[in-house]
């Protein structure tokens, strides 16, 4: 039961697929990342254990529509619910991996009736310390590294670099970076929609809010996601995401970097498989 379409929500066009049935979960990626690369080995797993998955592209990026101005997270939120109501699915659980966490707490805050169990995943809620400023644009290093080396170099070190995963698994050779690396530059958005995402994720602001979300909610991060990056170590946003958020729980995927999902995806998918029926809160 796959399902390959185009969403129409308000004037824009959105892709999406959907795998499985069940409760509806809706899966929504990081910076610049497209539907495809929940397909490499994640959507299927969780359409078997009994979800009707959604995954799609956000405007900007693969098949979806990719408007010019400015994006921002609760945009993208917006449009994420959108494409909820167009497929009318009343609530759903809803997870977001890195800036899709991001998005995530816009949908969990603005439209809390639509969202049933919430994962935020190596995710974090903006600026949580005034000693450690997020900077609100595009991060010097990510800016020069895109220009001295191009962006399909700049896009391979990036996923397949000691951000994405750890030293000993990209050492071992494991073809699950290439596939991951292969999904998005297949699939990736133009330069400037791609500058457009990272500087929505670093514009993105809810740690003031967070007290406000009210569904049950897992914050799953790796062990290893320290790495400081454009918004800081995920590993520290996690734990304040678990402490600000009043009905929250935390698990930690040892020996994981950012992609634990693509990592370690049975341990992934199974923790978060029995959060979301209600098995391990």
């Amino acid at each position: 039961n796959h399902i390959m379409a185009i969403a129409q929500v308000g004037k824009l066009r959105m892709h999406y697929e959907i795998e499985g049935d069940g409760p509806a979960l809706l899966l929504v990626t990081g910076t610049g990342f497209p539907g495809e690369t929940w397909r490499t080995g994640i959507s299927n797993r969780f359409a078997e254990v009994g979800f009707r998955v959604i995954s799609y592209d956000h405007r900007g990026l693969g098949q979806s529509d990719k408007p010019d101005g400015s994006y921002s997270t609760r945009m993208f939120a917006q449009d994420a619910v959108g494409l909820l109501s167009y497929l009318e699915i009343e609530r759903a659980h809803v997870l977001g991996h890195s800036m899709g966490g991001r998005v995530c707490q816009w949908i969990a805050l603005d439209e809390p009736g639509r969202v049933d169990r919430l994962v935020l995943a190596a995710s974090g809620p903006g600026e949580i310390d005034p000693k450690l400023p997020v900077t609100r644009g595009i991060p010097l290093e990510a800016g020069m590294a895109m220009i001295e080396k191009g962006f399909e170099a700049y896009i391979r070190e990036h996923i397949g670099g000691r951000f994405f995963f750890t030293d000993d698994f990209v050492a071992d050779g494991s073809d699950v970076v290439d596939k991951l690396t292969k999904a998005f530059w297949d699939n990736r958005p133009s330069v400037n929609c791609y500058l457009r995402h990272v500087i929505a994720r670093q514009q993105h602001q809810t740690a003031e809010k967070l007290g406000e979300i009210d569904c049950p909610t897992l914050i799953i991060v790796g062990s290893e996601d320290s790495h400081k990056g454009g918004t800081g170590s995920h590993v520290r946003q996690s734990e304040y995401l678990t402490h600000e958020i009043p009905n929250a729980v935390m698990k930690t995927i040892s020996g994981c970097a950012h992609a634990f999902f693509w990592q370690k995806p049975d341990e992934a998918t199974r923790i978060v498989a029995e959060f979301l029926h209600g098995r391990n809160n």
